[in-house]
């Protein structure tokens, strides 16, 4: 149902609820689309499918030997893309990216925050939850600060520094 109303999720563990590990770069990636792939014969269109994902493969400088490669068997920066790739099949209006760069190395992360702003530039609508400072004031036109699931703050970009954040997620009562 999200899906269909333009939302997608990319989850902050990727192995635990957001790959299939035992799965190829391909099934992984097109999954969000089967529907789509599933003609009106019932059979699946296979070459579409493979374009679709050797196109962003190639966008997101994805490293793999082949499409038909498990998953498991990428480097965590890589298995992060094919899940961002994963979302971008399917096109949304709003993309919630929880931690999006965790547990990446530098060059990844690099690509996905480029990617992000990308994505941005063209009207997506991203969301980004991320417990890493630097990150957020990088990549933030606006940062919601919350604490114990209540919202302490909205800071605009040119008001958002280090501090001001740690001192908007305190709440009023133990500031004092």
């Amino acid at each position: 149902m999200a899906i269909e109303k333009g939302m997608a999720l990319l989850t902050e563990d990727r192995k635990k609820s957001g790959l299939f590990l035992v799965l190829s770069v391909l099934e992984n990636m097109s999954i969000v689309k089967m529907p789509e792939y599933i003609g009106k014969s019932g059979f699946v269109q296979h070459v579409k499918m493979a374009e679709d994902c050797m196109e962003q493969i190639r966008r997101l400088n994805i490293k793999t030997p082949t499409m038909d490669q498990i998953i498991n068997n990428l480097s965590g920066g890589n298995q992060q893309k094919v899940l961002i790739a994963r979302w971008l099949l399917a096109q949304p209006k709003i993309l919630i990216l929880d931690e999006p760069t965790r547990g990446i190395d530098v060059g990844a992360k690099a690509e996905i925050y480029h990617l992000i702003s990308e994505l941005a530039n063209r009207g997506v609508a991203v969301i980004m939850v991320s417990s890493e400072l630097p990150e957020i004031l990088g990549m933030s036109d606006r940062v919601m600060v919350m604490h114990e699931g209540r919202i302490t703050g909205i800071l605009e970009k040119d008001e958002a520094d280090q501090e001001t954040i740690l001192v908007v997620g305190i709440p009023l009562r133990h500031r004092e």
